[in-house]
C-alpha cells in the first residue's frame, strides 16, 4: 500500500492517494478543484485512478472530482446522505471500495455534516484489521470538526450526532491505526487543529479533548464554546458543490487591462482587488481597491470579502503571478475573475493617475502617540474573540475583521485619527482598506500587529 498527500495552502487541505503497487489502482479522496497535480502524481508512476472517494459536502473549497472524474474516467463516490446533484455511486456505511488488492471501507461518522464519511484502509498484507483511517472532517490532530456550519438550527442535533461518532464509532479502533485527516492548522473547519500531517486513534484518545468528555451534553459544551464565526463563502460554496462546480474550461480566463480599462470596470462595479505585499500596498495603491496579499491569508480572506456577485481585478506585484491567484481564487468558487492591472500600479503611475496612501505605524509610535494624546486617536482591535482576551491594548475598541468586511460598522466616526490592529498586520491592512473604501481616510495600518507590542514589552490588559 501506497499512502501518499497533496497538501493546499490557504486552505490548509489535505487530499490523499490510496495506490495498490502492484496493480497500479489508485483511489483519490477530497481532490481540490485544480486536478493537474494528481494527474501528475499517477503519470509519473504509471498507475491509474479508479475511484474518486468523496468524504461529504464540503463547505470551505470546490471539490475537483467532477473535473478529475472527467479527465480519467473514474467514478466518483459520495455518502447516499449528501444527496449530491452529480453523476456519482451513492455510499452507504460499509460499502466496500476494491483498489487492486486493498479495500477502502466507508464509515459513517456524521456530526461535522449528517453525511459525513470516513474511510477505513484495508491491505491483505497487514492482516486482517484496518491500517489507516482517513477521517476527512471528522477528526483532526488535537480536534474535531465543527457542527455549527449548517446554521444554529441544526447544531444541536449535528452535536449530539458527533458525540456518537467520537464515542461509539471512532473511540473502539485500535490504538496504532494512522490517522489522516483533511485538513491541518489554519483551517477553519475546526478551532485548533494540530499541524501534525497524521496521528493515530490512540495519541487522540489520550489528548484530544473530546475523547475526555464523559457525558453527551460535557462534549457539546466543549465542542461548541468559543466557537469563531466561520468564513462568510462557506454557505455559497454548500450549494456549490452539492450540485457540482462549472468545469474549469468553462470559466472565463481572465486578461491583461490596461489603466483606462481598469478604472472603467471599477466604476461599472467591479471589484480591484490588491494582492501584492502590505508594505507595496501602503505605499500606494489603486483608489478604492481592497487589500488581500497573496500568500498564505490570501484564499480566507477573500473568502470573508466573498465578492461573488461582482468581477474581480487583481493588482500584482508581478504580472506572471496571475494564474496562480486566479487558481487560488478558483478554489473557493470566485470564478468571476476579469483579468489584472497590466504592468501594475507602475503603469497605472506613468499614465498619470492618482494613487491612495496608506499611512503604517510602529507599535512602538504607536504606543508614544497614545500616551501623548491619551485622546483623538482610536485604536481599532480586528482580532478574533479569543485573541483579544488573552491581551490587547487598554482603550481599545474591537470588532473582528471578519465582521467589517461583511459590512459591520466599527462605531468610530469618520473623522476620528483610527489605527487598526491584528496580530502580525495582515489583517489589519484588509479591514484598513475596506474602512479607506468606504470613505474613512484618517486610518492609519498597525506594522506587526499586536505580535509585535507584546515583542516590544507594551502593556497589554
Amino acid at each position: 500500500m501506497n499512502i501518499d498527500r497533496v497538501y493546499t495552502p490557504g486552505l490548509a487541505q489535505v487530499a490523499y492517494f490510496v495506490a495498490d503497487e502492484e496493480s497500479g489502482e489508485v483511489a483519490v479522496i477530497d481532490p481540490r478543484s485544480d486536478v493537474g497535480a494528481y494527474r501528475a502524481w499517477v503519470d509519473a508512476r504509471g498507475f491509474r485512478i479508479v475511484a474518486i472517494l468523496e468524504t461529504h459536502v464540503h463547505a470551505d473549497f470546490v471539490s475537483g472530482a467532477l473535473e478529475l472524474a472527467a479527465t480519467t474516467g473514474a467514478p466518483i463516490l459520495a455518502s447516499r446522505l449528501g444527496e449530491s446533484g452529480f453523476p456519482h455511486v451513492p455510499l452507504d456505511d460499509g460499502t466496500e471500495i476494491p483498489v487492486g488488492a486493498l479495500t477502502l471501507k466507508a464509515l459513517w461518522t456524521p456530526g461535522h455534516t449528517p453525511e459525513h464519511m470516513s474511510y477505513l484502509a484495508f491491505d491483505p498484507d497487514a492482516g486482517d484489521g484496518p491500517v489507516a483511517l482517513f477521517s476527512g472532517d471528522t477528526l483532526f490532530v488535537g480536534e474535531v470538526g465543527r457542527p455549527d456550519l449548517l446554521g444554529e438550527e441544526q447544531t444541536r442535533s449535528l452535536a449530539e450526532q458527533l458525540y456518537q461518532t467520537i464515542s461509539k464509532r471512532l473511540a473502539p479502533l485500535d490504538d496504532a491505526l494512522i490517522v489522516y485527516p483533511g485538513h491541518t492548522a489554519g483551517s477553519a473547519c475546526g478551532q485548533k487543529i494540530g499541524a501534525a500531517p497524521h496521528t493515530t486513534m490512540g495519541a487522540e484518545r489520550q489528548f484530544n479533548y473530546a475523547f475526555q468528555a464523559d457525558t453527551e451534553d460535557r462534549f457539546i459544551d466543549l465542542v461548541l464554546t468559543g466557537m469563531p464565526q466561520p468564513p462568510t463563502y462557506y454557505p455559497r460554496l454548500k450549494r456549490v458543490k452539492k450540485q457540482g462546480p462549472p468545469p474549469i474550461s468553462a470559466l472565463p480566463e481572465g486578461e491583461p487591462l490596461d489603466p483606462g480599462a481598469v478604472a472603467q470596470r471599477q466604476a461599472g462595479g467591479a471589484l480591484v482587488v490588491d494582492a501584492r505585499s502590505q508594505a507595496t500596498f501602503g505605499n500606494g495603491h489603486f483608489p478604492g481597491a481592497v487589500f488581500a496579499g497573496l500568500g498564505p491569508n490570501f484564499t480566507a480572506w477573500m473568502g470573508w470579502l466573498a465578492p461573488y456577485d461582482r468581477d474581480l481585478i487583481l493588482v500584482l506585484d508581478d504580472d506572471d503571478r496571475f494564474p496562480e491567484a486566479r487558481t487560488e481564487l478558483r478554489r473557493i468558487g470566485l470564478d468571476r475573475v476579469a483579468g489584472y492591472l497590466a504592468g501594475g500600479m507602475t503603469a497605472w503611475q506613468a499614465a498619470g493617475h492618482e494613487i491612495a496612501a496608506l499611512a503604517q505605524m510602529t507599535t512602538q509610535d504607536l504606543a508614544q502617540q497614545l500616551e501623548a494624546t491619551h485622546e483623538g486617536l482610536a485604536v481599532l482591535d480586528v482580532r478574533r474573540d479569543d485573541e483579544w482576551e488573552l491581551g490587547h491594548i487598554a482603550g481599545a475598541r474591537h470588532l473582528f475583521a471578519g465582521a467589517i468586511v461583511q459590512g459591520a460598522t466599527p462605531l468610530i466616526d469618520a473623522g476620528t485619527p483610527v489605527a487598526v490592529i491584528c496580530a502580525t498586520g495582515y489583517r489589519s491592512s484588509v479591514v484598513a482598506s475596506v474602512l479607506q473604501a468606504r470613505g474613512h481616510d484618517n486610518v492609519v495600518n498597525a506594522v506587526g500587529g499586536m505580535d509585535a507590542w507584546t515583542a516590544a514589552g507594551l502593556p497589554a490588559v
